[in-house]
């Protein structure tokens, strides 16, 4: 079993004060179409709002964190001198982040086009060359050196598990997103052994159990804090000792695409700013709540998000 990176206070986690969170992952355009509810095979509907957006999540996080004046740095794929890497471009920079030298003549910009209804599902189609798991670029010492977390998707493929062995290496926290393969995933152990915060989802297709015990087998395997998120039966969050239910505000739901990222994000801000884990949960279901009433990437003021939080209802679990 790990040791683990992250700093703890009592029963409550803090992230080291100084350094950046680093994203890995792809750098994908999103066009995303919202609709009233998804039309059945062979009929159609009428579409409310089209909103051009970053697919994969960590540069969903990456970008809100830097408008939250987190100190952020996304390690990812390169993108193609085409008109979606130029709206990637575009969405990252109005976040505040540079993009450097990562255009690249030779690469395609991996594409993805969503439909969002008002039930919360969305329904995603993927354009990615099957060269670009490939495209990822390894961590370097001077990434790792001045870092405080690294942020990883699972299906990001395997040089995600090399990502965290080199991060593990630098003693840097690792946040996983698992999603719903906590049981599936072939390569679950070794996700595991590498990670410090591990998110699950249990509002996915296929994704079913009790949140209680499905943390509880993850903590048994390594892990050192779950969190899995309900939707709109709001999240369970589950340590060694102790575990808690957060259950979620009501919501007019207009696009759940990113909520699961907006969730993340919240986390890492309140870990970052030394907030108890609960203060950090509050925080994070709220924004996720929040989000689920705005059409794409999340830009909301964190107090917005804390006066939410504040009011949303915890109950302690047995664990």
């Amino acid at each position: 079993m790990p040791e683990h990176r992250l700093a703890t206070t009592g029963d409550d986690l803090s992230l080291p004060p100084n350094g950046d969170v680093v994203c890995y992952g792809f750098l994908t355009y999103l066009l995303l179409l919202v609709v009233e509810t998804f039309p059945e095979k062979n009929d159609g509907t009428s579409i409310q709002e089209i909103v051009e957006s970053l697919g994969d999540d960590a540069a969903i996080i990456a970008s809100i964190l830097s408008r939250w004046k987190v100190s952020t740095t996304i390690v990812s794929s390169p993108i193609g001198n085409d008109y979606y890497g130029s709206k990637v471009i575009e969405q990252l920079q109005a976040s505040g982040i540079d993009l450097g030298h990562r255009v690249r003549k030779e690469a395609t910009t991996p594409l993805e086009v969503a439909i969002v209804d008002a039930s919360g599902s969305r329904t995603y189609f993927q354009k990615r060359d099957p060269l670009a798991l490939d495209s990822l670029p390894s961590l370097e010492a001077d990434q790792l050196g001045n870092a405080k977390m690294l942020y990883v998707d699972w299906y990001d493929g395997p040089r995600v598990i090399g990502a965290m062995k080199r991060a593990y290496s630098f003693e840097v926290p690792v946040f996983l997103n698992l999603e719903a393969r906590y049981c599936d995933n072939p390569e679950l152990p070794e996700l595991l052994r590498h990670a410090d915060i591990c998110q699950v989802s249990l509002d996915e297709p296929k994704a079913s159990g009790d949140p209680a015990e499905i943390a509880r087998s993850l903590i048994d395997q390594g892990v050192g804090t779950v969190l899995v998120t309900l939707g709109a039966e709001g999240c369970v969050v589950v340590q060694h000792h102790r575990g808690f239910h957060i259950q979620a505000p009501e919501v007019k739901v207009v696009d759940g695409y990113g909520a699961g990222a907006a969730f993340a994000a919240g986390m890492i801000y309140g870990l970052q700013a030394g907030w108890p884990l609960e203060s950090c949960a509050r925080f994070a279901n709220a924004h996720a709540s929040l989000k689920c009433g705005i059409t794409g990437n999340p830009s909301m003021p964190i107090s917005q998000v804390q006066e939410l939080a504040e009011k949303l209802d915890v109950r302690p679990l047995v664990v």
